[in-house]
């Protein structure tokens, strides 16, 4: 009886010790699963300020972006809404997940993220992370607001953020 109890108690263990162990196939290295590219493309139906598209390759870039997207919490009741930008998420083997995005420009403000998969489900992301993806999009957009100016065979670019100052000097040819 006694042997019979402990081998019971055995295996018990044994499921409990089964059941904490990472499943079979998991991605031990969380980076090996972040996506190679992160697309944001400008939804022309959406009327607000101008708007740029984006592309997101960086890996820590990419993993500001995951980050915010995992801490997104979802939302309850039916959802009424405009997609600022589409989302889409280019895994290494060329797989895509799509979103609907609504990130705006004020700080105090969460996101509103909707899979595609399912577009009744809408997820809040925290303004906290929702602010870190702003200042994201809001470095890649300024990279592209400079103003080429030509003084004989020079040409210059100048950065239109708050200050203007020089940021690069090429000849023409």
């Amino acid at each position: 009886m006694l042997m019979k109890k402990a081998g019971i108690l055995l295996v018990l263990f044994a499921v409990l010790l089964a059941g904490c162990n990472h499943p079979i196939g998991t991605n031990s290295n969380p980076k090996e699963a972040l996506p190679s590219l992160i697309t944001l493309t400008c939804n022309p139906n959406f009327i607000t300020e101008a708007c740029e598209d984006v592309k997101i390759e960086d890996p820590v870039e990419i993993g500001i972006v995951i980050e915010a997207i995992n801490k997104a919490e979802r939302i309850s009741g039916s959802l009424d809404y405009s997609a600022e930008y589409k989302m889409i998420l280019t895994d290494a083997d060329g797989s895509l997940t799509k979103y609907d995005f609504s990130i705006g420009k004020d700080p105090k403000q969460s996101a509103l993220l909707v899979n595609h998969e399912d577009t009744h489900v809408g997820y809040s992301v925290p303004i906290e992370d929702a602010n870190r993806v702003r200042k994201l999009i809001q470095s890649h957009t300024d990279l592209h607001r400079r103003l080429q100016v030509t003084f004989g065979k020079s040409v210059y670019y100048i950065n239109s953020t708050k200050n203007y100052t020089i940021t690069e000097r090429t000849e023409k040819t």
